[in-house]
């Protein structure tokens, strides 16, 4: 690389943390510039050190009198300038170009591009998601960690372990042993998890009676997830494989988890009984690689059922930074906890004063569909190996999850 390429690259680099908000005040170091795709539009894989930190740019490149076509009106998504064989070049973010992205996914799939709608379904630190309509959805980290990225690990181990509530990889894009994105097969008419529970809760609030009566009933989707939660479980265990704890450890953990946030909680009533008596459980049952973080907000309702559409953070546990197992049932305490989140956003949004007296409505909400869950969940084949025959027990055990759950950050 020449010196004179090396400080254009820098440049673009820079320019891409400035779009970012992130500090760039040390020395940019390229470590990666890999041509993708020849002539114009172009794109250039680019990854940089900054400050600590290993960036990386996908850049697209256009012809100076060349039209971009932006995938947010108003964005500025223009890097600068890059002279390369093919002369002069306006370089681009191509994650926030119509054209380039689509251009990228079809590169890495080593296919002809083809026309097609293209959205963002996402763009912070964590990833930039591109629905890129039939052609799949292209994922993109933007900034690089050390080794292989643990949601995707997982990604690839439930899709192998023929779990089909996934959108299956396609490609797994990676550099040196680490994830650069990944693009994934298509979901159709999807709907995020979240807003599906608050457009069920918003109609519930504006009816009132009984949550099954509302139009916008939850319970049949709520029994589908805990469905799809137990499969997924099914297919972690054997992906990953079990061991096995003692259920008065797992108490331990818990009390202590709760403690540290607020104690005042543990001596609400009933709390402490549950806990002594879990203590004295003589059980031992198997813990397995989880999800880690099972809400509302990492799935989306589609034209085939429920799918896990995001699977961060992979299994690693909280205060942790490499995956680590646990009863499934602490997937299961995450998801009954979004729900009742879900019932607070939806009547604070309704009666910020809190007048209405909504609680009792949302309480009936959660009541129906934590039920409609469990029956979904404990019906499915090959859960009772992981969770045990209890039901006492396991009722117990879910009640104190959840509200260690309470009192981690959201």
């Amino acid at each position: 690389m020449t010196a004179e390429r090396d400080r254009s690259l820098r440049t673009l680099v820079g320019a891409w943390a400035g779009l970012r908000r992130a500090a760039a005040e040390g020395v940019i170091d390229i470590e990666r510039a890999e041509v993708l795709r020849e002539g114009r539009p172009g794109l250039v894989d680019i990854v940089a050190g900054i400050d600590g930190r290993r960036a990386h740019v996908v850049a697209g490149l256009r012809g100076v009198t060349d039209e971009p076509h932006f995938l947010r009106t108003g964005e500025e998504a223009t890097l600068g300038l890059l002279d390369d064989e093919h002369g002069l070049a306006v370089c681009i973010d191509a994650l926030r170009d119509a054209q380039l992205a689509p251009l990228l996914l079809a590169t890495l799939r080593d296919e002809a591009t083809r026309p097609g709608p293209v959205a963002v379904l996402r763009d912070d630190d964590g990833a930039t998601v591109i629905d890129c309509g039939e052609r799949g959805d292209l994922t993109v980290f933007p900034w690089l960690v050390d080794e292989p990225r643990h949601d995707v690990d997982l990604l690839v181990a439930l899709d192998e372990a023929g779990f089909n509530h996934v959108a299956a990889p396609l490609v797994r894009w990676t550099w040196e042993g680490r994830d650069l994105g990944v693009v994934q097969e298509p979901l159709a008419d999807r709907c995020g998890g979240w807003a599906l529970a608050l457009t069920s809760l918003r109609d519930f609030y504006a009816a009132g009676g009984a949550p099954e009566s509302a139009g916008g009933d939850f319970g049949a989707e709520a029994r589908a997830l805990g469905t799809m939660a137990a499969r997924m479980h099914v297919a972690l265990d054997r992906a990953f494989l079990r061991h096995h704890e003692p259920v008065a450890d797992w108490a331990d953990a818990a009390e202590t988890t709760i403690a540290h946030a607020d104690a005042s909680l543990l001596e609400a009533p009933g709390v402490a009984d549950m806990v002594k008596w879990l203590r004295e459980s003589e059980a031992r049952l198997p813990v397995i690689r989880t999800h880690g973080d099972f809400q509302l907000g990492r799935m989306a309702r589609t034209d085939q059922g429920w799918v896990l559409s995001d699977c961060s953070p992979g299994g690693v546990l909280p205060g942790e930074r490499s995956p680590g197992r646990r009863t499934p049932l602490g997937d299961v305490a995450d998801l009954l906890w979004s729900m009742h989140q879900a019932s607070a956003v939806a009547a604070a949004e309704r009666d910020p004063s809190g007048r209405q007296g909504l609680a009792s409505l949302g309480q009936a909400w959660e009541a129906r569909n934590r039920r409609a869950f469990m029956t979904g969940y404990l019906g499915t084949p090959g859960i009772a190996g992981l969770v045990g025959p209890d039901r006492e027990l396991m009722r117990r055990l879910v009640s104190l999850l959840e509200l260690a759950r309470s009192v981690r950050p959201t």
